[in-house]
């Protein structure tokens, strides 16, 4: 799994040791530094992040407020100088504190708590289901029977072995449904039943009779999952 990740804070020297990082591991991705944080939710607003670097004491808003402020924020690692920070720190649910200096031991044993944090949870029960509201009525769905859910503008379409539901949820709030069994997004627009894939063909994913785009910014975790889990071949 290739984590992307941004850094919030303003000591230049200390955005350049975390870049410097970020660069030696192979399944981070940097995508900006910032040292102003109303700059940084600007940016989060466009873009999906997995892991926020975050400083504490920033201009106009400090570390904490900034995390306080957020709605479902991705995993955070604060970075200070200061330890009496660490209890706000971890009130917030934040995946770890880095103590100022750190070394990159110290580093990349925060980074590897954020993927576990990350790693989807074990698939469902086989007696697993989930409430779906469509056309005016009202589904109990095996979830081993849901295949994909796609995203139609403001509509998302659950497809299932023997069905296909319109419903009016967004896609984010299946993410949310979701959360906790095996499901994955593929795509902007696409969240699949990992136990049901057949197997990738190039940035195809292939589920019963559908071929499902992967973007690339999926693809390497997708193939990576689905190597660990040991439940597909690959085309």
């Amino acid at each position: 799994m290739i984590l992307r990740c941004i850094i919030i804070e303003d000591e230049p020297a200390a955005t350049e040791i975390l870049q410097r990082f970020i660069a030696q591991c192979p399944d981070l991705t940097w995508c900006g530094s910032f040292e102003d944080p109303f700059a940084a939710q600007s940016f989060l607003d466009q873009n999906t992040i997995d892991l926020i670097f975050l400083d504490i004491n920033l201009p106009g808003m400090s570390g904490i407020s900034f995390l306080r402020a957020m709605i479902k924020p991705p995993p955070v690692i604060f970075t200070t100088a200061y330890p009496q920070y660490a209890v706000d720190g971890f009130d917030l649910e934040a995946v770890d504190f880095l103590l100022k200096p750190f070394s990159f031991e110290r580093f990349y044993k925060a980074v590897n708590k954020a993927r576990e944090r990350l790693m989807p949870k074990p698939a469902p029960s086989v007696n697993s289901k989930i409430t779906v509201k469509a056309d005016k009525r009202i589904y109990q769905i095996d979830l081993n029977e849901l295949l994909f859910i796609e995203s139609c503008g403001d509509y998302t379409s659950v497809v299932c072995v023997d069905k296909k539901l319109i419903t009016h949820e967004t896609l984010k709030s299946w993410e949310e449904k979701l959360k906790g069994y095996s499901f994955l997004k593929i795509h902007r627009s696409i969240l699949i039943n990992l136990q049901r894939i057949d197997h990738i063909d190039g940035n195809m994913a292939v589920i019963e009779k559908y071929k499902l785009a992967v973007s690339e910014a999926y693809r390497e975790q997708l193939i990576n999952l689905l190597n660990r889990r040991n439940i597909t071949r690959f085309g």
